[in-house]
């Protein structure tokens, strides 16, 4: 895993799924659709110089400015090789331990996460124990047939399965759909763990304006949007050139690079339907000096309003250098510590929006491999 923050911004968004449990047991969800479906079956993704998108490819009309902002991310990132239409990640294995907040109380847990770009995406999640041993696994899969298949053992503490149970049925139907959910969301850490894979519908620098005189210092307003983007009102802070920065007072000092592409997947529109591909615009607020991203806002939509229901910030406070003690050509910067905040209220107008003070979650970052060496057969019950 050597592929930074954006890696944070997918992760933080799915963080409460591998907490739940015990699964409950209907016919499996209409699975994400591909978004590179074969020629002829959609039209393609045209970008806004009107030529179709293409991996990496900027389009022809992109100002000077967002060019170099967008090279100034990828080479802060550490990810990209220079090659335009470069592949994204194919397997993956991460760990980490997270603090999650939802309506039912706190959740603090480890886990371990494998993802394999193979037909539908497979994926595999294992909850650790205080000594980082396996206490629990759900899973998706193919059997040998090709076949879509779902699986969950718990091997210790209450709720012990006898070994693998495989979730089918009506009463399964929502475990199903979380564990879909981390295929999509996979589907974004593959992309956006490099630059060049995504197919870019457009990029633009934005401005962001002078606070206006009575304003809430966490209100940010951006050129072009109509509404504004209100910050969480949170304590925690920001770190660059050394020195410890509020929320508000970080972001002011950020350089803002927006990109619109169809390759993203809200794991929200699952839940049995099958999502359409639509663009998403990818805020980063990064350092000017590293290009490393403090902050990201994803929303959905390649207009309008920035802060709209769906909206995500996922701010980052710390980096590290991994792996410890490697080479420096094989040391890439990843995200310590990360926190992702939702967008709460409800009304006809931008303003009854804003970001949650409390994170949904917490996130640290404790080892990892982009580059994991994984077949089908891991993803199958054993």
């Amino acid at each position: 895993m050597d592929r930074v923050f954006q890696l944070a911004l997918a992760l933080a968004l799915a963080t409460p799924t591998l907490a739940a449990g015990p699964w409950t047991q209907e016919a499996p969800p209409t699975l994400p659709p591909a978004l590179d479906k074969a020629p002829g079956e959609q039209p393609p993704a045209m970008a806004s110089d009107g030529k179709p998108a293409a991996p990496g490819r900027i389009p022809s009309d992109t100002p000077e400015g967002a060019r170099a902002l967008w090279s100034q991310l990828a080479g802060g990132l550490s990810v990209d090789d220079g090659t335009p239409a470069a592949d994204a990640p194919r397997a993956f294995e991460l760990e980490f331990d997270v603090r999650s907040r939802q309506a039912s109380g706190t959740q603090n847990f480890s886990a371990r996460f494998h993802y394999l770009d193979e037909g539908p995406g497979l994926v595999r999640g294992v909850v650790l124990d205080d000594r980082r041993a396996e206490r629990s696994t759900q899973m998706r899969s193919l059997d040998e047939r090709g076949k879509l298949q779902y699986w969950y053992r718990k091997v210790s503490g209450e709720g012990q399965t006898d070994g693998w149970e495989s979730l089918r049925g009506r009463d399964s139907k929502e475990s199903r759909a979380e564990i879909d959910s981390w295929a999509a969301i996979s589907f974004d850490i593959a992309r956006l763990t490099r630059p060049s894979s995504f197919r870019i519908l457009a990029l633009r620098e934005r401005k962001l304006l002078p606070a206006e005189e009575g304003a809430s210092p966490l209100t940010l307003r951006f050129d072009g949007d109509p509404g504004g983007v209100v910050l969480p009102g949170t304590d925690i802070e920001g770190v660059r050139d050394g020195r410890k920065q509020p929320i508000a007072a970080l972001c002011a000092g950020l350089r803002w690079l927006e990109l619109q592409t169809p390759d993203f997947r809200d794991f929200r529109e699952l839940g049995g339907r099958q999502p359409k591909a639509r663009p998403y615009r990818l805020l980063f607020g990064m350092d000017p000096e590293s290009g490393r991203p403090q902050v990201v806002l994803v929303s959905p939509g390649a207009e309008g309003p920035l802060q709209v229901p769906g909206a995500v910030l996922v701010q980052c406070t710390e980096w590290l250098l991994h792996p410890e003690g490697a080479a420096p050509a094989d040391q890439s910067w990843l995200p310590g510590r990360f926190f992702a905040y939702e967008t709460v209220g409800a009304g006809p107008a931008p303003t009854d929006l804003r970001f949650s003070d409390v994170p949904r979650a917490d996130l640290y970052f404790i080892d990892g491999d982009m580059s994991a060496d994984l077949n089908a057969d891991f993803f199958r019950p054993r």
